[in-house]
């Protein structure tokens, strides 16, 4: 957490706040007198021995005839999986800032980075003859001392890290080395993508199954990697070995999973592996794969908010104990650009995305590092936010890690809506179980403590259910009242967005007013 004063002048008056949900836990207070130039004050706290727990910090600086604050959140996580918030890192060339790049990603509470391409070839992860600073196959030039540095910061600052490592096959010149080990189409023709990829064997004991392997152990070995992403690229779903034998990769890919995640838990148990299930596919073969979460990257026809929402409830009824990862890019923040960044149509467009995919209780993957986010498949093209559009996104992620425990714990149960109403001048607003254009999407879950949490995303401005599309600008909500009949009990509202996100008790009227926000709200019916 920090705030930008002046320094010099006289003393400030600084006090610091642990917050669960609405109440205060622990406070500390402290004068302090700031230097000219960047300074850090630490103020220490021990956070309650609860598991997999989010809270709030807030800072108030008083003095110099001002008053100010700032907040952030703290996670109590037993490691990056129970929480996957996670980031891309693409940038490896020599001279990158690596204690910059990561340093940043702390501002997003990122807990888990994946090292996207950082590597010499899908099937020689590095260069021949000892080299440090090479160019990859796009042409990239990487320097593994930059990916060294990288880990090594990362591992500093608490953030796991990931090495990118292709399941899907090989380039060219590997697979005209070793013609037996490619897939083939019915004609005979070998299986690629755009000629530059090619999909081998992943047979169990193949020779491209035994040097993926080799491969994951080297790049934790010899980098420090905590674990190893795994991705896929969909379709093709199979091919014909060099044998004839009909190779169905669906059939393949649990078992990889489960080799790759025992051979690391060797090195050491920390040390895990995500499989990228690819518009969903195949997450049926996948559910007791030993896969740190789900990891769904959303393509078409998967166009709309209720496809991406119906993708997070298939994973989560498939694998209920492990957390859901949404990798879902909007494209559209690449197509207008002002003052720097994206127009702030095509901005909503993330910012809607993120909320529904955080209100759903899973994490959005979309972060690169340096404030960028992703647009496509391939991470380097990730487009940058201007500071204030940073701001408005990192908010986002800043309240999933406050009230994680709220929002994404895996025994959360869902319940019916129905008595819920919202209202403004009078009359009930459109809601609807589903997120769609012209209502407000309204979804409930009792928590294992009783609590029982609403999310309300406000979609009423928007002129369809496209996910990538320009978007209506949020409109900041101060009329709307909430009731719930035959479910009494004390409620408080939380939003990213309104006051550092810090949960407010409502009015006990019959209908109280929701205090002012926009885009999402969340409400929280507490009995004691």
């Amino acid at each position: 957490m920090s705030l930008t004063i002046d320094g010099g002048g006289g003393p400030l008056d600084a006090r610091v706040e642990l917050c669960d949900d609405e109440r205060i836990l622990a406070a500390t207070e402290r004068r302090l007198r700031l230097l000219a130039g960047r300074s850090v004050r630490r103020f220490r706290f021990r956070l309650p021995n609860v598991a997999r727990h989010g809270y709030g910090l807030r800072l108030r600086l008083e003095g110099r005839g001002m008053t100010t604050e700032a907040h952030s959140a703290v996670e109590a996580l037993a490691g990056w999986w129970e929480s996957p918030r996670h980031a891309a890192l693409t940038e490896f060339a020599p001279g990158t800032a690596a204690s910059v790049a990561v340093e940043r990603l702390l501002r997003w509470h990122v807990n888990v980075a994946q090292f996207y391409d950082w590597m010499y070839r899908h099937y020689r992860y590095d260069p021949p003859g000892g080299a440090t600073v090479f160019s990859d196959t796009l042409g990239r030039v990487v320097s593994h001392g930059v990916v060294r540095e990288l880990v090594r910061q990362c591992r500093r600052k608490g953030i796991a890290s990931l090495a990118y490592g292709s399941v899907y096959g090989a380039e060219r010149e590997y697979v005209e080395c070793h013609p037996d080990e490619l897939l083939r189409d019915a004609d005979g023709q070998g299986l690629s993508l755009g000629e530059t990829f090619f999909i081998t064997d992943l047979r169990p004991q193949s020779p491209w199954r035994r040097r993926l392997i080799r491969e994951y152990i080297g790049a934790c070995r010899r980098f420090g990697f905590d674990g190893i992403h795994m991705d896929q690229y969909g379709e093709p779903h199979e091919g014909f070995a060099a044998d004839g034998s009909v190779v169905k990769l669906a059939e393949l890919y649990a078992g990889l999973v489960d080799e790759a995640a025992d051979q690391l838990a060797r090195l050491s148990p920390r040390r895990r592996v995500l499989f990228n299930c690819v518009g969903g596919w195949p997450l049926e073969q996948l559910v007791r794969a030993r896969s740190a979460a789900s990891y769904i990257e959303i393509w078409p026809p998967d166009t709309t908010y209720r496809s991406v929402l119906a993708q997070i409830e298939r994973a989560r009824s498939l694998a209920p104990t492990k957390h859901v990862v949404v990798a879902a890019y909007p494209s559209i923040i690449a197509t207008q650009s002002d003052d720097g960044g994206p127009t702030p149509t095509s901005l909503e467009a993330a910012l809607l995305l993120s909320s529904v995919v955080l209100a759903a209780g899973a994490y959005h993957h979309v972060l690169a590092e340096r404030d960028r986010l992703l647009v496509g498949g391939y991470y380097p093209e990730a487009v940058s936010l201007t500071d204030s559009a940073a701001e408005a996104m990192r908010l986002a992620w800043q309240f999933s890690a406050r009230y994680v425990h709220l929002l994404s714990d895996t025994g959360n149960e869902r319940i019916a809506i129905n008595g819920l109403t919202v209202e403004a001048d009078g009359r009930a607003l459109p809601l609807s179980s589903e997120p769609r254009a012209r209502a407000i999407w309204a979804r409930a879950v009792r928590a294992s403590d009783g609590k029982v949490i609403v999310q309300l995303v406000d979609l009423l401005e928007q002129p369809s259910d496209e996910w990538d599309a320009f978007r209506q600008p949020a409109v900041r909500r101060d009329d709307w009242r909430f009731s719930w009949h035959g479910l009494e009990r004390r409620w408080f509202f939380a939003s990213p967005w309104s006051n550092g996100g810090t949960a407010q008790q409502l009015s006990p009227a019959a209908v109280p007013l929701i205090p002012a926000f926009e885009r999402w709200a969340m409400l929280i019916g507490d009995d004691r």
